[in-house]
């Protein structure tokens, strides 16, 4: 049987035994099936092909070895935007990827580069994307990404040292090699005691104050933000006082970019338009409903104007829109519905944030919209922001 030249990316889910032991077997089960369909739509959107789904291990094969590394990249994005069971425990996911010529047989495929590709895989943590240097010198310079040199390792079962880089986003990228570079770069050179004194003692005072600022704080990980965004961290202790407004459950980040209407919308009790002056979306508006039952009947009323969608169906992420469906703070942590769909060249979601007895939370209403069908970007938005808005600020 004839060989040919392929890619072959292998992805695995770190941590998920004892995400089974802390969370049982349904909630392990919905965050590998939430990984299957993370895996799936991106392979398939890079023109790959999933050879394999084993609960917590993705196997996939590409004739592009340049494919095969943006999709890895892309699907990290994606982890570490998507969150297990809908919850607030972010995928963490090993890939490893190596290029090489291979047998497509019966059960799969056959080939030295699946056994490199899953020793890199195996040695990748959480967020890591490892990548041989043949599959590297095959992809070439790729816009948008970067690589550093990992050097050469030994692997298990491979009989020559493999030489394997690390790939990465340009929005990713670690900063922490500019002050390697910066005090080390040059070997040949010795720090002056003065100035290696002062080295030391920055990093101490810097390490004091990660401790400092991390130590005690037991804020839910909702308020996690991603590079690039500073979002304001909120205490369960405050109360929503009976008459706050919007103002209140809205970060001040997104509220400077809002206006209250005159009228509310109907049956709500203040409602808010937000035109961004950058970023997305393009606007959004929030409305504020008093009780749950008025909130549930605003949301099943702006569904209704969209028959196409039915609940509890589709999907809403990154790689497909068009759906309906609960999202969770955490397991068993119910935060409310969401749908999403295409009105000519705009993308939109709709979501609730429910109050569900929650003294620092309240029954609102979200519609955001974003033109060019960017719903990549919309769905970036919408991760972080949809556990922050409606609750105490």
């Amino acid at each position: 049987m004839p060989s040919a030249l392929r890619t072959f990316l292998i992805a695995d889910i770190r941590g998920y035994t004892r995400y089974t032991e802390e969370y049982g077997d349904e909630a392990a089960a919905e965050l590998a099936a939430e990984f299957a369909e993370l895996v799936t739509d991106g392979v398939l959107a890079h023109d790959g092909q999933l050879v394999e789904l084993r609960g917590d291990e993705a196997l996939a094969v590409f004739t592009s070895a340049r494919q095969a590394i943006r999709a890895a990249v892309d699907l990290q994005a994606r982890f570490g935007d998507e969150t297990g069971a809908n919850s607030e425990v972010p995928l963490k996911v090993g890939m490893g990827i190596d290029s090489g010529e291979a047998v497509e047989v019966a059960d799969g495929f056959r080939g030295a580069s699946l056994n490199v590709a899953a020793r890199l895989c195996g040695r990748a943590h959480g967020g890591d994307v490892l990548v041989s240097a043949s599959t590297v010198r095959l992809a070439g310079r790729l816009g948008g990404l970067q690589y550093s040199d990992r050097g050469r390792v030994r692997l298990k079962g491979i009989p020559d040292a493999v030489h394997i880089y690390q790939v990465y986003s340009e929005l990713d990228a670690p900063r922490a090699s500019n002050w390697v570079l910066m005090f080390f770069g040059k070997p040949r050179e010795r720090l002056g005691w003065k100035l290696g004194a002062a080295v030391v003692a920055l990093a101490a005072l810097t390490a004091a104050g990660v401790v400092y600022l991390t130590s005690g704080d037991e804020t839910d990980a909702s308020t996690a933000s991603p590079p690039g965004n500073t979002f304001p961290v909120t205490t369960e202790a405050e109360v929503l006082a009976a008459d706050a407004g919007l103002d209140a459950i809205v970060p001040a980040a997104l509220w400077k970019d809002c206006r209250l209407q005159t009228v509310a919308n109907p049956t709500a009790m203040q409602t808010a338009v937000c035109l961004p002056a950058s970023g997305m979306p393009d606007r959004w508006e929030i409305s504020a409903y008093a009780e749950g039952d008025a909130l549930v009947n605003a949301y099943d009323g702006e569904l209704r104007k969209r028959p196409e969608t039915e609940k509890n169906s589709g999907k809403c992420n990154a790689f497909s829109w068009g759906g309906e469906r609960a999202w969770l703070h955490g397991p068993d942590k119910p935060g409310g519905r969401v749908f999403c769909y295409f009105d000519g060249n705009d993308a939109v979601a709709v979501w609730t944030h429910q109050r569900l007895g929650q003294p620092t939370h309240r029954d609102i209403l979200v519609v955001a919209r974003e033109g060019g069908s960017d719903h990549a970007g919309l769905t970036r938005w919408w991760r972080p922001w949809h556990h922050l808005i409606g609750k105490a600020q």
